[in-house]
This record gives structure tokens, sequence and C-alpha cells, in this order.
């Protein structure tokens, strides 16, 4: 979804290492090209986009970082971590003071909590984390760092939210050096996942760099770089001027084991339920098939998949499934859709299919609870007002990417995005108006990676992260460049910041056709 009535119903558990820096995305479908293309005048909200974010200090707070974040991809599994029931209980009392933005109120609820006193060290200082990332984001720097250095204190690297927070505050009161120390205590947690330790690792390269540590910058950046698939882990890559083979091979599909999955009543139905919609009943068709018992059966059942363009199952498929060198199919983990809308592309295919994979996983039937529907989970509203009818199927692919392309060139347009792609992916996940808003409190910071890392709302900073990868993935297996991606990983080079904000002005120029 990609409204402000969004950030109402956010889910608890998502990260919080994001970044922002412009980029294009606008123009026709071929590469390389620089037309705007049929982009409707800039998008006149309205009031189904005007609801401010009643939860941002929950979501700032209680959406504690990568380590926590829901398992899309195989990298994003987060180290086991078992919480006792007390844990929860806690937790949830003090989620329901941050809810109303109070994490002073929050900090003495957990002194006194008698549950929380019979906690463990780790398990109180966990939920004393987030407490502290609460004041981070609310521009609370000094307690923040206070709260965030007490955990650290007892607890280091078995609560890595804690010297994220740390880190974080750190570099906002200009001490580099202590900043660097605080993210590698993060980046060498066993508990952290892979999101975190390649977002920590990327942040202590950056204020290794600014406290003049120089000679730690690379290896913090080599740390990052073992995590290809994520966001930090992409930009460490580009930093240190290597790019990573993905695996765009398809597995194998003999004629035998195609007669064999075309006469199982089970794939069958698979089949029939995904195309439906019921993704899930689906994929307990295909275990109750036989076909997930072994490796060698899955990579058949995957190829299977993709000559029938179910890009739902291949996507499910893929991230159980690796060849007999053990490397995933990134070609199958970042499925092309079989659709395409009724226009043809006006707006760069690859973003399309990055919000798609985000926000459906190909499902054309997916429905969130507050009723976004289809491919790229739009609104009904929302997608009345774009096409200017009451009659919409948002359910049909077609459709659904036509009235969703055609909301991306609005927010392209809207003054808050100004054509930025970052910004564009948080305005799709939390509306112009919160953008505009978090803008303003955040007095246009120049920093993009900061400004992320300070929006209030947790899943706009990971929506963000998790779309920019696809982005980027998507343009290198469609055979494009990604100068979004050079510019994030020149940052923290001499006045990268104001080159990039040059280069990005001329991208605009370019897309505007000036």
């Amino acid at each position: 979804m990609h409204n402000d009535e969004r950030t109402r119903g956010m889910r608890p558990a998502v990260l919080a290492v994001v970044c922002l820096l412009s980029g294009v995305v606008c123009g026709a479908a071929n590469v390389g090209s620089t037309t705007v293309g049929d982009i409707v005048l800039p998008l006149k909200k309205p009031d189904l986009i005007r609801k401010d974010n009643a939860e941002r200090s929950l979501q700032a707070a209680t959406e504690p970082s990568t380590s926590e974040t829901e398992i899309t991809l195989p990298e994003e599994l987060p180290a086991e971590a078992s919480l006792s029931g007390g844990y929860h209980l806690v937790t949830k009392a003090v989620r329901a003071q941050l809810r109303q933005g109070r994490p002073t109120y929050a900090l003495k609820l957990l002194a006194k909590d008698p549950v929380a006193q019979k906690l463990k060290n780790s398990e109180f200082d966990r939920i004393k984390a987030q407490i502290a990332q609460s004041y981070l984001i609310e521009g609370k720097i000094d307690r923040a760092a206070q709260v965030a250095e007490e955990v650290v204190k007892r607890s280091g690297k078995s609560v890595p939210l804690a010297g994220w927070v740390a880190g974080q505050a750190a570099w906002r009161q200009g001490d580099y050096g202590r900043s660097a120390d605080m993210f590698a205590l993060t980046a060498r947690s066993k508990v952290s996942s892979a999101w975190l330790v390649s977002g920590a690792s990327f942040w202590a390269a950056r204020a290794s760099f600014k406290a003049g540590r120089f000679e730690e910058v690379h290896h913090w950046h080599e740390k990052a770089a073992a995590y290809p698939r994520t966001f930090y882990g992409l930009v460490a890559l580009k930093a240190l001027g290597r790019g990573y083979e993905f695996n765009w091979d398809q597995p194998d599909l003999g004629f035998s084991d195609r007669d064999a999955l075309d006469k199982s009543p089970a794939i069958q139905d698979a089949l029939r339920l995904a195309k439906g919609g019921r993704v899930s009943g689906a994929i307990t068709a295909l275990a109750k098939s036989g076909w997930l018992s072994t490796n060698d059966k899955r990579e058949v059942l995957l190829a299977y998949m993709i000559q029938k363009k179910v890009p739902s199952l291949v996507l499910y498929l893929a991230r159980k499934t690796k060849n007999s060198e053990g490397r995933f199919y990134d070609l199958a983990l970042y499925p092309e859709s079989p659709w395409e809308p009724h226009s043809g592309y006006k707006v760069d295919k690859a973003i399309v299919h990055a919000l798609i994979r985000q926000e459906s996983r190909f499902n054309p039937h997916a429905t969130s609870h507050l009723g976004a529907t289809g491919l790229m989970q739009l609104l009904p509203s929302t997608a009345k007002f774009v096409a200017g009818s009451e009659e919409i199927a948002l359910t049909d692919p077609k459709t659904n990417i036509e009235i969703g392309q055609k909301y991306v060139g609005q927010l392209l347009r809207d003054p808050s995005v100004n054509n930025d792609l970052f910004k564009l992916a948080v305005a799709y996940n939390a509306g112009p108006g919160n953008l505009a808003k978090w803008k303003k409190k955040l007095n246009n910071m120049d920093d993009p990676l900061l400004f992320i890392e300070s929006i209030p709302s947790g899943e706009t900073r990971a929506f963000v992260e998790r779309v920019m990868v696809n982005y980027w993935i998507y343009r290198m297996r469609m055979g494009q460049d990604s100068p979004s991606l050079d510019m994030v990983a020149s940052l923290d080079k001499a006045d990268g910041i104001q080159v990039a904000s040059a280069i990005s002005s001329n991208l605009v120029a370019m897309a505007m056709g000036r």
C-alpha cells in the first residue's frame, strides 16, 4: 500500500536500515530512454491520503531493526532468539506507551513492572533498547545515547539494537569514533541478521572514514559486502568497485519430468489455486505432491513453474532451491511479471517489478487488511481517484499495473518527491503527506542515509530498503545500469553528497525533457 492511511496499520516487526538518494524512474520502457511518456500532472491529494501517522512513536521504537525482520529472502534469516512469555507481556505494555509517544513513561514502567524485574538481562535490555530507539527517532539524541549505552554496557552483543542506536546517536553528536565502535559491536553480534550485520558494517565504515580511521573502512565494507542481497551489502560492493555475479541460470526441465508434472493432480491443483490467488492453498498442494521432498525435485518443479509463468510459486520455490553449486537461482528470486499494463510501460519496468515483488509477491489477488488489492496493492479509493473511474477490476493484473504505474508517475511529480526514486518509495508506502511532513521535520536533511534512518516509520524504512534492493537487482537482470546505486556508494567520497545532488538534478532535468 502507498498512502498515509497505510501507517495506521503497520506491522510491528520490520527493519530499521534503509537509504535515500535521487534517481529517475520516469520514462519509456526501453533501456536508456529519457522520455517522460504519458504521465499525468502533479497529484492533487484527496482526503484518503491526508491521514496522520498516529503510531509514529510505536513504529520508531517497536520495529527494532534488521534482526527481527519478517523473512522474505534467504539471507534475511535472523539469528534464533528464544523469548519468554514474560518478555512478550512486558513488550506489549511498553509498546502501548510508545504508541502514545511516551518513551519516558515506558522506561519508568519497565523499571517498576514486577514481571519485567524477573526477565533475563538480555530480554529486559532488548525492550530497553526499543525505548532508546524511540528517543532517537523523536530527536532526543542525548537521551537515546544514554539509554542505549546503558544497554550496551550490560548486554553488549546480545542486544544488537542497542549498538545500532548508540552508533546512530553518536553519529548525530559528531562523535564518529564512538559511532564506529558501536556499529562494530552490532556488526559482530551473533544474534544480528544479515540485514543488520550489513547495515551496521556499512555505517561502521562510514563512521571510521569520518573519524579518520581509514585503515578500518575497507574491512567494514568487505563485511557488509558479504551479504549482496541486502541493501547495504549491495551498496558496499559498489563502494568496493565490485559487482556480484547473480545466478541468472534457469534450472533444466526434461520431457519426462514435465509429463509427470502435467499428470500430477496435486501440481495441477497448485497451478489452479495460485492463478486464482489462493497461494497458501497452492503451497499446501505442492507439499502434498511429493515434489518438495528433495532439492533435485524442487529444481525440476521450479523449472516447471517458470515455464508455466506462475511467478508467485516461482518466488516461493526459489527460496527453497539451490543449484548443484549451492547457489540460489536469482532469476527465480527476482521473477519477471508475465503481465504488462494495457498501454505498455510508461515508467521504468524495474521499479514496477520492485514494487510488485515487495507488495504482493506477484499474487494478483493479494488483499491487505486495509483493503489494498492486487499486484501493486492499490487501495480502491486511490485507484478510483487515479483512474478517474468507479469501475475498476484491481485483481486483473494488467489493469492493476496500468493504474499502479500511473500512480507512480503522479507521485514522481508530487513536489515532495520531485522525481526522486527513493522519496518515491517513501511516498508509495507512507503517502506524500507523510513524506512532506518528515522532510519538514528533518529540515530537508542533506545526508540521504541519515534521512531514512530518521524517518519515524519502521515499516517505511524497511520498505524503501527492500524496494531499492529489488530495483537494483531487477535493473541488473534487465541489463540496465543503476546510477542511483553508484551515487549512494560514492557518498563518503570527497564532496559525495554535493556531487550526488548535482547528478540527481541533471537526471531530473533529463526526465523532464529539459
